[in-house]
């Protein structure tokens, strides 16, 4: 039963982001798009521990690739790896965080603010200074440089933020016996 409800989580976090990407493609707005896809992996790893957020992280970029969202499929695998380092960490935060005496609201935002911080610098490192310019012409590192540097903070903040403030609803009714 346990498999059954982590393939279910999984697949329906998945699912999320995909029509979140399908969805949001054509206004061409990282902001809005990447808030969004953070506001699902930040929501299952708070939700569901490590393993769910971890397989939608890894996922979301191959999706967007295909959905002609990231032009680039260099960059796709350290997007993966970014994206699960954002999950990895707030699932390590929460659990370090609920031994002491704040706040699950503020717990829940340090926790995705600091993993925000950890997903930009390991996007910009791996894409920014690593991939881009070993594999892409100049003009496509810029445009790199652009979507992996500070925007990917911002949209794994918002997302994340939102996550932590829609939390406790969406966890009571997940656990809500119907």
């Amino acid at each position: 039963m346990k498999k059954v409800k982590w393939i279910a989580r999984s697949a329906a976090a998945i699912a999320l982001i995909v029509v979140i990407q399908f969805a949001t493609a054509p206004l061409k707005q990282q902001l809005i798009t990447g808030s969004l896809v953070n506001l699902v992996l930040a929501l299952s790893a708070l939700l569901f521990g490590w393993s769910v957020g971890a397989a939608a992280a890894i996922a979301s970029p191959f999706f967007a690739f295909l959905l002609g969202i990231n032009a680039q499929i260099a960059v796709v695998p350290a997007i993966a790896v970014g994206n699960l380092v954002y999950v990895l960490v707030i699932a390590l935060l929460v659990k370090l965080f609920k031994k002491t005496k704040l706040p699950e609201l503020v717990y829940n935002i340090i926790s995705v603010v600091v993993a925000a911080a950890c997903k930009f610098v390991v996007q910009y490192l791996l894409i920014v200074k690593w991939i881009a310019p070993a594999f892409l012409p100049p003009k496509a590192q810029a445009v790199m440089a652009v979507n992996f540097g500070v925007m990917q903070f911002f949209t794994a903040c918002i997302g994340g933020v939102i996550a932590c403030l829609i939390y406790l609803a969406v966890r009571k009714g997940i656990n809500a016996k119907t």
